[in-house]
C-alpha cells in the first residue's frame, strides 16, 4: 500500500487504502490469535469494526480481483494499525517475510485497502510485510504464502488466475500508491499461484547503489531523471570505443545455470544497442539490449553457466555502435 510521499504516516483518510505506522502501532503487540474461518493456515485478528464495511460477498458484491499490497512497515504493525478505530484502512490478509499469515476482514466483509470503492466491494486484499524501496522484504517464504492465499481465494470465487485480474495496488484504477514495486517479481509469484514452477534454490539483486556490489568509472554520471528506475538513481554514460564497463558483483553459490535478468529506465534517447557483458563459465558473452524500449521491468537476457565465487559476473560496456547513453541501473540472477 505505499505511497510516493513519505514512508509512515502517508496515509490516513477513509478507503484510502493504506497503512500509516504510528509510533504506538510500531511498539504495541496484537491481540492473541484465534484460527480462521476462511483460510486454514490463517491467525484470526480482527480489523476493528471502523476500518471496514460488513457486507454479504459474494450476495452483495462479486468478488473478482486480488489486489498486493507492501506494508512500508512490519508484520506486527500492520496488523496494530488495522485493529486501530482511528486507522479507517484494513486489509484481508497480512503476510510477514517469514510466510506467517494473519486474516483480519472476512472474506464475505469489504476492506478498504484500494483507494478505489468499487475495487475495494470486488476485491481480495493482501498486505506483505516490507519496504518497496528496500532488497530483501520478498522471500521465498513470503512469495509461497501469499500465492497459497491467492490459490485458495481464486479457487472460491471462481476469479481467473491472470494479471488482469490479480493485480498490485499501483494497477487500481486512480491509484497513488506504487506497491508492490520493482521488487516484487510478478513473473514468478503467478508462477507459483499457477503450479508452473518449483520455487527458485537461489536469487540475488545487485542495484547501481548496492553498497560494494557496484563499480564504475567516474565516466558514468547519476541521474533519477525516469520514473522507471529500479531504486533511487541509476547510472548512464555516453557510448564509446573503451573498456569502461559498470560491473555488478554476485556471491554465486554454486557452479550452475542462471537466469540473468536486467531493469533499466527506457527513453527514446537512450542506446538501441546496449551491450551487457556476462561472465560465464565458457567466457565472456555479450548480449545487447534495446533500451529505448521495455524499462521499468525485468527483462531476461538468458539462462548461462556461472561459476561459484563472489566476483564481477554481469557488467554494462559503454562499447556499443549506437548513440546515445547507455545505462546501468540493477541486474538479478536466478538459478535454475
Amino acid at each position: 500500500m505505499v505511497a510516493t510521499a513519505t514512508p509512515l504516516l502517508r496515509r490516513a483518510a477513509a478507503f484510502a487504502g493504506g497503512v500509516a505506522l504510528t509510533l504506538g502501532a510500531l511498539l504495541s503487540v496484537p491481540t492473541a490469535a484465534q484460527a480462521s474461518t476462511d483460510y486454514g493456515p490463517a491467525a484470526w485478528v480482527p480489523a476493528s469494526t471502523s476500518n471496514y464495511t460488513n457486507a454479504s460477498r459474494e450476495s452483495d458484491y462479486n468478488i473478482n480481483y486480488v489486489v498486493i499490497h507492501t506494508v512500508q512497515g512490519s508484520y506486527t504493525s500492520a496488523i496494530n494499525w488495522f485493529q486501530n478505530p482511528a486507522a479507517q484502512v484494513s486489509a484481508h490478509y497480512v503476510v510477514s517475510k517469514g510466510g506467517a499469515v494473519t486474516q483480519m476482514v472476512r472474506e464475505a466483509d469489504v476492506a478498504w485497502h484500494a483507494g478505489n470503492w468499487t475495487y475495494n466491494t470486488q476485491s481480495i486484499g493482501i498486505e506483505h510485510e516490507g519496504f518497496v524501496e528496500q532488497d530483501g522484504w520478498y522471500t521465498e517464504a513470503m512469495y509461497q504464502a501469499s500465492a497459497a492465499i491467492v490459490r485458495s481465494v481464486t479457487s472460491k470465487y471462481g476469479i481467473p488466475r491472470d494479471r488482469a485480474h490479480i493485480i498490485g495496488h499501483n494497477e487500481v484504477p486512480g491509484a497513488t500508491h506504487t506497491d508492490p514495486g520493482a521488487r516484487w517479481n510478478w513473473s514468478y509469484f503467478m508462477q507459483l499461484v499457477n503450479g508452473t514452477t518449483p520455487p527458485p534454490s537461489w536469487t540475488s539483486t545487485v542495484d547501481n547503489t548496492t553498497a560494494g556490489r557496484f563499480t564504475a568509472s567516474a565516466n558514468w554520471g547519476t541521474s533519477t531523471y525516469s520514473a522507471q528506475r529500479f531504486g533511487a538513481d541509476y547510472r548512464f554514460a555516453n557510448p564509446e570505443a573503451v573498456s569502461d564497463a559498470a560491473w555488478y558483483k554476485f556471491n554465486i553459490p554454486a557452479t550452475a545455470s542462471y537466469r540473468v535478468e536486467v531493469w533499466y529506465p527506457a527513453n527514446t534517447g537512450y542506446n538501441a544497442t546496449t551491450p551487457y557483458v556476462v561472465a560465464t563459465t565458457g567466457g565472456n558473452q555479450t548480449v545487447h539490449v534495446n533500451q529505448q524500449g521495455s524499462g521499468g521491468v525485468w527483462v531476461n537476457l538468458g539462462t548461462f553457466s556461472l561459476a561459484a565465487g563472489d566476483y564481477n559476473a554481469v557488467g554494462v560496456s559503454r562499447w556499443s555502435g549506437g548513440a546515445g547513453y547507455v545505462i546501468a541501473d540493477a541486474v538479478k540472477l536466478t538459478r535454475v
